[in-house]
């Protein structure tokens, strides 16, 4: 089982970029590298098309999308993921939308299989499972999919693009319809604790009979207060800057 998963663009080309600014290269690279990390746990072989933003093919777009299909295609990948992030000139358009070549085979069905999780773990408007004539589609002699996650370019969705959380869902979303292509299970993730949006690895806490414990002082500390002991009053004094 060998699985190559594609940030789309990257190094010279950023992709569709949203009203604030976000990139979808970035995006891109993020959600795919996380998959490929849920995907190595179920002992899933997993290869890029790029692993950071320095991409080692010219300034060109077919030469561009030659390289990534030779990646699969020389390593003898069994399955082809490309990750992107649509985008409009309308910025009402939104969804989530997947590709593959055709509408019948083993690439229309994996299509189907990761629309399904994305459709879940989003909950975004379904565009459907769809057939293109994508470079990447047509090029890889394994079956191949690229999915839309959302569309970049709408206000609400690049908000969402943004939010480390909605990554992390589109990502194991993938992970999952890539899993349940090859027949293996992710393993169940372990509990993570987030603080204001971002991992707090730092913080030691418990789930116990569904109830979260936290040590207090390095919460507190996380969120920018302080923790003071009073030994006289036997009282435990938390400031909130």
């Amino acid at each position: 089982m060998l699985v190559c998963l594609d940030p789309g663009h990257g190094g010279y080309d950023p992709g569709a970029i949203g009203p604030s600014g976000l990139r979808e290269k970035d995006v891109n690279l993020e959600v795919a590298l996380k998959a490929g990390s849920y995907l190595e746990r179920a002992k899933v072989g997993v290869i890029f098309t790029r692993k950071s933003d320095q991409v080692p093919w010219p300034a060109d777009k077919n030469k561009d999308l030659a390289a990534r299909c030779e990646i699969a295609n020389k390593a003898g990948a069994d399955l082809f993921v490309s990750v992107h992030c649509n985008g409009a000139s309308e910025q009402k358009a939104n969804g989530t939308e997947t590709y593959s070549f055709s509408d019948t085979g083993p690439g229309a069905d994996a299509a189907k299989l990761v629309q399904a999780e994305l459709l879940e773990a989003l909950k975004l408007r379904d565009r459907g499972a769809k057939t293109a004539k994508f470079y990447v589609l047509r090029h890889t002699v394994m079956p191949a999919v690229l999915t839309e996650l959302a569309f970049i370019s709408n206000p609400q969705e690049e908000q969402l693009l943004a939010l480390p959380g909605t990554r992390t869902n589109a990502a194991r979303a993938i992970a999952r319809a890539v899993a349940r292509h090859f027949g293996v299970e992710l393993p169940e993730e372990e509990p993570r604790l987030v603080i204001n949006g971002q991992p707090a690895p730092g913080v030691p806490f418990k789930i116990v009979d569904g109830k979260t414990w936290v040590e207090l002082r390095s919460f507190i500390e996380v969120i920018g207060g302080t923790v003071q002991w009073d030994e006289q009053n036997k009282t435990i004094n938390v400031t909130i800057s």
